[in-house]
């Protein structure tokens, strides 16, 4: 019996010292994806995460004066950050380049208005650096903050859903959006938390219940993974994607292309299954044998080269799918 090869390992030792200086937000995948999304200089762009403007910064140069970018944040800090960064090709009116757009980027299908004649659609997933670093957001365990974690000033904070939401239910949310194998301990030692006179309010407070309720050695994958299940939560994450990918089929032009960034694996589930589904034959209730409406461009995943990894650790579980309109 042949023995089986031992797949290769991408795991790459970071060497902070070759980390890079940035303003708001280091983009990732940068020349990668746009080289896939931009394929006519005239079109319209929709970058549906702004961030720190670096892929929209991107879309910009490889446009003539009759291309369009919309781009889209409903982080206010990142939307203020960019009017400032791209003043000048916001400054011509009805004739800008750019049109920033201070809403979640599911709203943009709604907003643009042009059934079909979109070009590009980007959308680069997760928390932006800054997100991560400003420890008033409460997105990141490793600094003492109010556990806040929406991206905008709308909605339920984080703080508030512990205090109000049933056992069973903070048990699903850490199970299902986290894959927490100890969701039920954690679930259940919030609860208890919640009944005396310290309840949890602040990043280091859920931190220390999460670190009770683990296996010492595992303390810091589960608290990795119970603070992106909050915030998958209180943001509404997955279920916006769904919704966006599906509309971005009524905009897209023939030829157009959608690009989707994605950092763990419930996000890049969806959108493999999305592009998967949309690039064969359907047959369906009311429409038989629907011919395939988008075609596959990246068979495996593109993700960040071991340069880049070098100069942006947070970069190493991004995967980037890209498939285009028929």
């Amino acid at each position: 019996m042949k023995k089986k090869k031992k797949k290769k390992s991408r795991r790459v030792k970071i060497n902070r010292a070759f980390a890079v200086d940035y303003d708001f937000h280091l983009p990732v995948l940068l020349n990668e994806s746009i080289d896939l999304l931009v394929t006519d200089p005239d079109g319209i762009y929709i970058d549906g995460t702004l961030g720190g403007g670096g892929h929209t910064e991107e879309i910009l140069k490889r446009l003539s004066k009759r291309g369009r970018v919309h781009s889209f944040d409903i982080d206010e800090e990142a939307v203020e950050h960019c009017r400032k960064k791209f003043w000048g090709e916001l400054s011509n009116g009805r004739d800008s380049l750019l049109v920033i757009h201070n809403v979640p980027y599911d709203k943009a299908c709604s907003i643009i208005g042009t059934r079909g004649k979109v070009q590009g659609f980007l959308l680069d997933l997760g928390v932006s650096s800054r997100q991560l670093d400003q420890s008033c957001r409460g997105f990141s365990y490793r600094s003492d903050s109010s556990l806040d974690m929406r991206f905008g000033s709308h909605g339920k904070s984080a703080a508030e859903f512990l205090h109000a939401a049933a056992e069973e239910e903070l048990e699903k949310v850490l199970r299902i959006y986290g894959e927490e194998p100890f969701s039920r301990n954690i679930a259940r030692r919030i609860i208890e938390r919640r009944r005396t006179a310290h309840p949890i309010s602040t990043t280091f407070g859920l931190r220390e219940v999460v670190e009770q309720s683990v296996p010492y050695k595992l303390r810091y994958k589960s608290l990795s993974r119970v603070f992106q299940a909050l915030r998958i939560a209180i943001n509404n994450e997955l279920e916006i994607l769904e919704r966006t990918l599906e509309n971005t089929l009524n905009i897209l032009s023939p030829g157009g292309r959608l690009a989707v960034i994605s950092y763990h694996s419930l996000e890049d589930r969806i959108v493999k299954t999305f592009f998967k589904d949309y690039s064969k034959e359907r047959t369906d209730y009311k429409i038989a044998n629907t011919m395939p409406l988008l075609k596959i461009l990246t068979k495996k995943p593109i993700v960040p080269s071991k340069e880049e990894l070098l100069t942006n650790p947070r970069a190493r579980s991004a995967k980037l799918r890209v498939a285009e309109k028929l």
